[in-house]
């Protein structure tokens, strides 16, 4: 989801969708003796029903006593879910707003939000907002220098929980059903099982109607790309799943290094491949009209710009309920 790459190593935001968000992330480092403010005070005694609860998140254990009243999010599409979920009013800060807009079906309920950055947060910031629980887009932040570390912040109080198709920073590994393990940790987190599971079963129905849609056709052949800063990037992990879902085959699938997910392509190899079909992923607010002109301009001689074969969908539609979103807008424009 993280864009994942901000450093090459993993693509967040503006380039790579989940690349660039440490490129851009230019919060000031605080000093490591400083530390973590204390999570907010229960506002009552007395014991939640269902109360407490342990779930497993990334190979760790997370241990609740009440269900968490200040969440902090780290990625926008984990926003949207928290809406979807009902848990708006308990969302006290955002980061990474920069690496996408919210959904329209949760605009505005998540318009209110505190934004502490459209990047990665500063640490001070962060711990202003005294966050009981930080649902993450990795672990990549938390390393005891731009943020406190994971067991820093356990011991003031505050939970760390990572998306779970990224518990190692690895986005090769991100697929677009984490979003059923993540709901199934939330809805015990917060007491919304009924919830989540309503929601796991319109994820589940969306994506058997896209199955049965897609089965019997033949996979489209398609290069997944972007650009950023001149140069052009192509993707694996969970937009190769993606791709899958949605009846194509992305034609870089396993020609990037083992634990890369995305990387920088050559003009030259996509003028050899010569793909009849571009999925185009827009990064943060590139718009399509800019997309358009850099592909005319540097890859005017590839079908599927000369034929005008050229679907855009948004980088983050990739993690959470975006991710199902996008397997249906790829699998629209490909088998209409």
């Amino acid at each position: 989801m993280n864009d994942r790459a901000s450093r090459p190593h993993r693509l967040r935001r503006t380039a790579p969708a989940l690349a660039l968000a440490f490129l851009m992330s230019g919060a000031p480092f605080a000093a490591c003796g400083d530390s973590p403010a204390p999570a907010a005070a229960p506002s009552s005694g007395s014991r939640q029903e269902g109360f407490p609860v342990t779930v497993t998140n990334c190979g760790r254990t997370l241990h609740f006593d009440q269900a968490p009243s200040r969440i902090v999010s780290g990625w926008p599409t984990s926003t949207d879910l928290l809406a979807a979920l009902g848990l708006t009013d308990r969302v006290v800060g955002q980061y990474n707003t920069g690496n996408g807009t919210a959904g329209s079906t949760y605009a505005e309920a998540v318009a209110d939000i505190p934004v502490l950055s459209d990047a990665a947060p500063s640490r001070e910031r962060l711990l202003a907002a005294r966050p009981d629980l930080i649902w993450a887009d990795g672990s990549y932040l938390f390393d005891g220098q731009q943020l406190p570390t994971i067991d820093e912040l356990a011991a003031q109080g505050t939970q760390v929980m990572i998306l779970s198709g990224f518990c190692t920073d690895d986005a090769t590994r991100a697929r677009v059903a984490d979003v059923r393990t993540d709901l199934a940790a939330l809805g015990q987190i917060f007491g919304v099982e009924t919830r989540a599971q309503e929601l796991t079963g319109q994820i589940d129905t969306r994506l058997a109607a896209v199955a049965a849609k897609v089965n019997a056709t033949r996979p489209v052949p398609i290069a997944m790309i972007s650009s950023f800063g001149g140069a052009i990037y192509t993707y694996e992990g969970v937009y190769s799943d993606i791709a899958t879902r949605a009846g194509a085959i992305n034609i870089y699938a396993g020609t990037l290094p083992a634990g890369q997910y995305y990387g920088e392509l050559s003009k030259e190899s996509l003028l050899q491949k010569n793909p009849g079909t571009l999925v185009y992923l827009l990064s943060g607010a590139e718009t399509e009209t800019a997309a358009r002109t850099t592909l005319t301009e540097t890859l005017s001689a590839v079908t599927a710009v000369r034929t005008g074969r050229v679907v855009f969908l948004p980088q983050w539609n990739s993690t959470n309920l975006a991710g199902v979103d996008g397997v249906e807008t790829l699998a629209a424009a490909l088998h209409p």
